[in-house]
């Protein structure tokens, strides 16, 4: 990928190597999903690992939405 800026590339990249997030993998009505956690039952999703096609339809499972679960125990 090329990238054109007036900005010097020690500014556009400042940061980039700090970016280390934490995921968990969850089960969620029925699907398995990976999420970075926001909150102690809440969490974004980042994909889903689902083998159903129909999953990736439903507009409430699509990347970035915040999703409340409960703790497993």
């Amino acid at each position: 990928m090329i990238m054109y800026s007036a900005i010097p590339l020690e500014l556009v990249l400042a940061g980039y190597d700090d970016f280390n997030p934490v995921y968990e993998e969850i089960e969620h009505e029925g699907i398995n999903m990976l999420i970075e956690p926001v909150g102690p039952y809440q969490g974004k999703i980042v994909r889903l690992l689902s083998c159903n096609p129909q999953d990736y339809l439903h507009s409430s499972y699509s990347p970035g939405t915040v999703i409340h679960f409960r703790a497993s125990h």
